[in-house]
This record gives C-alpha cells, sequence and structure tokens, in this order.
C-alpha cells in the first residue's frame, strides 16, 4: 500500500538536474579546449590571469589578433554565434563583422583604445554571414609578452540580443 504523505521525485526533474549539470560541463569542457587551443597557438604565453579571465567570463566566441588587429584564431563559438566559418575570418580583421547599423563612434573608440594597447569593453552591432544584426558585448584584452611588449588581443564576445 502507498502511503498519502510519501514524496516522489519524479522522473523529469531527475533528468533536468542532470541535464543541468552536463550542460555546466559542457561550457567548462568547452573553456578548458579554448584555454589548451590558445596556450598552443600562443607557445604557452598565456598568463594565469588571462586563463583565469577566460573561465570566469561568459563568452560565446573567442577571437584572437596579432597586435595590428589581424584574425589568427577563432574558437568554434565564433561560427555558432556568427555563420563564418573559421578560415574565413582568419587573416581578416573583425571589422568584417560590421555594417550599416554599426556606430561608427563606437569604432572609432575601439580603434582608439586598441592603437593606445589598451582594452576595450562595450557592446557593438555586429552581422552574421546571413546579414541579421546582432547585439555583441566584447571584451577585449591585450597581451604581453615576457618583455612587455603588445603581441595580440584577445577578444570574448557574447550574444546579447536581436538588433
Amino acid at each position: 500500500m502507498k502511503e498519502e504523505n510519501s514524496t516522489y521525485i519524479s522522473p523529469l526533474l531527475s533528468f533536468d538536474l542532470y541535464l543541468e549539470t552536463y550542460h555546466h560541463l559542457i561550457k567548462k569542457l568547452k573553456k578548458e579546449t579554448d584555454i589548451e587551443q590558445l596556450k598552443y597557438i600562443l607557445k604557452g604565453n598565456i598568463g594565469p590571469n588571462i586563463q583565469d579571465v577566460l573561465r570566469q567570463e561568459i563568452y560565446d566566441a573567442l577571437v584572437l589578433t596579432s597586435s595590428d588587429q589581424q584574425i589568427i584564431w577563432v574558437n568554434n563559438g565564433f561560427t555558432e554565434m556568427t555563420g563564418y566559418a573559421k578560415n574565413y575570418a582568419l587573416g581578416k580583421k573583425p571589422t568584417f563583422l560590421q555594417g550599416e547599423q554599426t556606430s561608427k563612434n563606437k569604432i572609432k573608440d575601439i580603434g582608439e583604445q586598441l592603437h593606445r594597447k589598451h582594452g576595450y569593453t562595450g557592446s557593438i552591432v555586429n552581422y552574421r554571414k546571413s546579414g541579421e544584426s546582432y547585439v555583441c558585448q566584447i571584451k577585449i584584452l591585450p597581451l604581453y609578452d615576457s618583455k612587455k611588449e603588445l603581441t595580440h588581443f584577445i577578444a570574448m564576445e557574447r550574444e546579447l540580443l536581436s538588433a
């Protein structure tokens, strides 16, 4: 006989908890994969501070550029967010994602900050390969070598909402 006051765990509730944990682990694995790929590309010259930032920040896409802002690597999230293949982005400047609704003032501000070898945090309207616009939160960090010379920029990008 069943007791009237018994509590049962629904299989769906259990699955939801499992699925939430699964998604968290997948995100963590993707971040660790990104960090390992960056270490390889930068020949190990990625400091622990940058690794900590990458582990803590929420991002959809990572873009690594040379000091003159030519894309040298993007993660898988870049393709998922923009629709552009990795190979298509390589050698280009991230400005290829900009378009009609992209603020000219923000473009100028970003350019000035990077020219001064500073980072930048803000949002900008970008465009997917399909032509659809989206608002992108970006955080750009300068990367320096052991001699304190600028070598690269890394941008963490996250889609906020459709433009």
